[in-house]
């Protein structure tokens, strides 16, 4: 059994991959948990580990300081890195310190953790374990599509013979990866990704000028090679339109397309695949399974989006939290600076913040799609707006949209988690030692405020729950086995059999042996 550590900030992200899949059964087991580096090292010095699986930005010390203190090590453990999309950054970093491999955090799903633990057993692992007395498998040459994806991701150097002239990267995302990604079962490698890359390889002009690679089961890169200096805009956006048309025929998948300005040389390739992620960023404000180029007129640059939503970093926060007070101030703000500046330019403020939202709304797993049953082109949905007034009403409207869809989001979030808490007080009600705190602490909720809403939707203390679990279930042991009664006191959590008496009768009218007569 290999032991596991999980170090990541974010509570949900740590009860998620608890949670995700059964551990055990695939020959692992969670050690602990930490909230970043440094806990995470203070761990490790003490209990043997044999992965860590870690999240990149985290306070105190983050992924990448971790990654540099566990290379002091004698026996380094494997490290599998948690990501978001615009971290790629990170993960090359992560790589040259020695990380095993990245998952990425809006596509992890109960096939992705099960298809990258099957990897890390078979490529990880396997090799640590040396010599084991079988033939050596014979090296097989890597196709050119394998050494792309890692080349992008820092697995591997830059080969200088890929890049001899000039080239667009072009970067896919799978749409709703968490959604679909149940089709393919758990090996991505045979039944999604080999599929990906076979049909790209079978159109002709992405054969004959490119290279198409995988980064990852939902995100891939494709090394358009410019032989067509005149044409090459818009022979590069056919061909990805091309691409997507038989993804979405052949495999029912929705692919967005983010595309690079050209490159020269290795030294311009993680450059223009950043660019190209950055770009595919911009895809909520057209709508799903869109095409973002950098010739088109008309629209804002990751640079103005990224600006903006540091401007107004309060209203986003607040809107994302149902921060009524901290949204009408900001909101006041903005609408401020919005009427000193011309149509134009005011409209591309309201995209930004569109477009930010959106990104926030992916980072917690959701999609800005659903908060309207037709899909939005804001592009089109600003422009038709004749002036700053309306412009003022349609942002009120739409801020007003997103306060109540996160406030019913948070309300089915927590209700899920009451479902999860009263699932772990089943599974766990023999235990002794449990408790409130530890209850609540899994669903990842303030002890006094989960104690407060599980009263409220239960109608009964925890303490009570608890006690009425413990006593049913020994109600049915009573009916059901010929254990003693000290064996039943103990088989439902209680230590002192006498308590449990007193308990019983106090619940059920009658002694534990009455019952049972």
């Amino acid at each position: 059994m290999r032991n596991v550590l999980i170090v990541d900030d974010d509570t949900i992200v740590r009860i998620t991959l608890r949670s995700l899949i059964n551990w055990e059964e695939k020959g692992y087991h969670i050690a602990a948990d930490a909230i970043h580096g440094r806990q995470a090292l203070d761990f490790i010095k003490d209990h043997p580990v044999d992965l860590v699986i870690t999240d990149m930005k985290m306070p105190v010390m983050d992924g990448i300081g971790l990654l540099e203190e566990l290379n002091r090590f004698k026996d380094m453990p494997a490290v599998l890195v948690l990501s978001g999309y615009d971290d790629f950054k990170l993960v090359r970093d992560a790589f040259r310190l020695g990380a095993s491999d990245y998952l990425l955090k809006a596509g992890l799903t109960e096939e992705t953790l099960v298809s990258m633990l099957k990897r890390m057993d078979e490529e990880v692992f396997q090799d640590q374990q040396g010599e084991t007395g079988e033939e050596k498998k014979p090296v097989t040459a890597i196709p050119d599509s394998s050494l792309l994806g890692d080349m992008a991701l820092g697995k591997r150097s830059l080969d200088e013979s890929f890049f001899q002239q000039e080239y667009l990267v072009i970067q896919f995302e799978i749409e709703d990866f968490h959604k679909v990604s149940a089709r393919f079962g758990e090996d991505f490698e045979e039944e999604l990704i080999k599929p990906m890359i076979e049909l790209a390889g079978q159109i002709p002009r992405v054969a004959s000028r490119c290279i198409f690679g995988a980064v990852g089961p939902s995100r891939y890169v494709m090394l358009y090679r410019i032989t067509d200096p005149g044409q090459y805009m818009d022979n590069s956006v056919s061909a990805c339109r091309q691409l997507c048309n038989v993804w979405k025929h052949f495999m029912n998948l929705s692919v967005s397309v983010g595309i690079s300005s050209p490159g020269n040389g290795s030294k311009d390739f993680l450059t223009r695949f950043e660019e190209a992620g950055e770009r595919l960023r911009l895809k909520y404000l057209k709508g799903k399974a869109k095409i973002c180029d950098p010739w088109e007129k008309d629209v804002v640059s990751f640079e103005e989006v990224r600006q903006t939503g540091l401007e107004y970093a309060r209203l986003l926060k607040g809107l994302m939290v149902g921060d009524e007070l901290s949204v009408w101030s900001e909101k006041k703000r903005l609408f401020s600076d919005l009427y000193k500046m011309e149509l134009k330019a005011a409209k591309d403020v309201c995209l930004c913040i569109i477009c930010n939202m959106a990104w926030q709304l992916s980072d917690n797993h959701d999609d800005i799609t659903a908060l309207f049953v037709e899909e939005i082109n804001y592009y089109v949905k600003i422009g038709r707006l004749d002036g700053m007034r309306s412009l003022e009403l349609w942002l009120n409207n739409f801020f007003r949209w997103i306060m109540d869809y996160n406030a019913h989001q948070t309300d089915r979030r927590q209700a899920d988690m009451m479902i999860r808490a009263k699932r772990f007080i089943m599974d766990n009600y023999a235990n002794p030692e449990l408790t409130l705190g530890s209850v609540a602490g899994f669903v990842g909720l303030n002890e006094k405020y989960f104690s407060t809403r599980f009263t409220k939707e239960e109608g009964m203390t925890f303490s009570n729950y608890l006690t009425e679990v413990r006593i049913r279930k020994a109600g049915e042991l009573m009916e059901t086995t010929d254990l003693k009664i000290y064996e039943i006191s103990q088989s439902v959590g209680y230590n002192s059999v006498e308590h449990f008496t007193r308990v019983f009768k106090k619940l059920c009218g009658v002694s534990p042996g009455g019952y049972r007569k």
